[in-house]
């Protein structure tokens, strides 16, 4: 005669069972994991100078929310991957970060080329991507709640630049941009912006990274003799035009991104003060006092008075993503993405320490985040508004606010 086994309903209850015993040890362990963030940066390539500020915010910010408990009882965990300021090298690092390291997140992204080849991939997987770059597709078509920029559009900080001209007096200037999907998307939004307020264009000549030399193309813009020109560049690229414009004596006035005029002082150490001097840049940078960019500052051992450009922004992101979690008490993204708008648009006392947003949040009390970066708010698309512009001067080496810009 055959054996007889257990019959299928008490094997079911035999592995349930099990499971029960031995499950609840997994499950534990399963909560008591770190909650993983990929943090994608370019500690190499064209954006090379901004990728350590953009670490360093990231762990300031995963310290403070570890600090005050944690995410849901668990601690953040950040994993770093350099994209080279390289879209095809983003792609792989950041199908590691999903695929290996089980990110629920990608932070940073400093470069709007590697943000729009990224996003698919972690739209599909249904990971957050929270970004610095500015081209305006970032935040076109259906991302699912997903995507959420931490600086402004270029759309909007192209219109900025022929605000920040048209409060100096500038009526003729022209145009010097770097070929990549940021800069360009700021060129057409301040062209139209500069002819409404009375200003003239008079040319326009765009130019790649890494060229052994910018001297045609300087020649050809600065010896129109422009009131100011629009360097639409990062920091390297604007160093060497700098340098050149110095160097040949033109005297139109040079307007700038902060990200390349200042960035730490990087430039300025890279040009020296007087080829600095004078020039004028312009971002959505922390202007009044902030309690979330303090801490930020403090956390990284930098003074009250500090423009961190991107710091702020990448701040930011890792505690909006912590209180996201916190409120929709998941690490799903789809589900916490949802999260973002009512954070810093509720009308609501604003709350700036993230350690004081996260308690209230675990009280059911209601408020809104104010940021370190700016005092945002958020569209439906994920674009940030309500933002503020420095309006900076070089002088003496140093950063002048001369006004704001909004």
């Amino acid at each position: 005669m055959p054996t007889i086994g257990p019959s299928r309903r008490v094997v079911v209850a035999a592995s349930f069972l099990v499971a029960s015993v031995f499950g609840l040890s997994s499950s534990s362990q399963a909560n008591d994991e770190p909650i993983r963030i990929g943090i994608l940066a370019p500690f190499t390539g064209t954006g090379g100078p901004y990728g350590k500020e953009i670490e360093e915010a990231a762990r300031a910010a995963a310290v403070v929310i570890n600090d005050a408990g944690g995410v849901l009882g668990r601690k953040l965990e950040l994993v770093a991957a350099d994209d080279e300021s390289v879209p095809t090298s983003g792609v792989a690092a950041a199908r590691k970060l999903i695929d290996v390291d089980k990110v629920v997140a990608i932070s940073g992204v400093w470069s709007s080329a590697v943000v729009l080849a990224v996003k698919p991939i972690a739209v599909e997987k249904g990971v957050a991507l929270t970004t610095v770059g500015s081209a305006d597709e970032i935040t076109q078509g259906d991302n699912k709640g997903l995507v959420w920029r931490f600086q402004t559009n270029g759309k909007d900080w192209g219109a900025a630049f022929a605000k920040a001209m048209a409060k100096d007096g500038i009526k003729t200037a022209s145009i010097m941009v770097l070929q990549t999907p940021f800069t360009l998307s700021t060129i057409e939004p301040f062209r139209k912006a500069f002819s409404e307020a009375g200003g003239t264009v008079l040319d326009q000549v765009a130019f790649n990274p890494n060229q052994p030399s910018y001297r045609v193309e300087v020649e050809r813009i600065f010896s129109k003799e422009p009131d100011a020109v629009f360097v639409a560049a990062y920091v390297n690229e604007l160093s060497a035009i700098a340098k050149e414009t110095f160097r040949s004596g033109y005297d139109s006035t040079v307007y700038a991104y902060s990200n390349a005029a200042d960035s730490n002082g990087k430039f300025v150490e890279n040009v020296g003060k007087e080829v600095a001097e004078g020039i004028v840049h312009t971002q959505h940078v922390p202007i009044a006092k902030s309690a979330a960019y303090s801490r930020y500052l403090k956390q990284v051992n930098k003074p009250e008075g500090t423009v961190a450009t991107y710091g702020g922004q990448v701040f930011d992101q890792i505690v909006m993503l912590a209180l996201a979690m916190e409120k929709a008490k998941s690490t799903n993204a789809l589900d916490f993405g949802r999260e973002f708008p009512g954070l810093v648009n509720a009308d609501a006392p604003s709350i700036g320490e993230p350690a004081e947003a996260l308690k209230a949040i675990r009280e059911g009390k209601a408020f809104r985040y104010s940021g370190a970066a700016s005092d945002f708010r958020f569209a439906p698309n994920g674009d940030q508004t309500n933002l503020t512009y420095g309006h900076f001067r070089i002088e003496n080496g140093v950063s002048k606010l001369v006004g704001e810009i909004r």
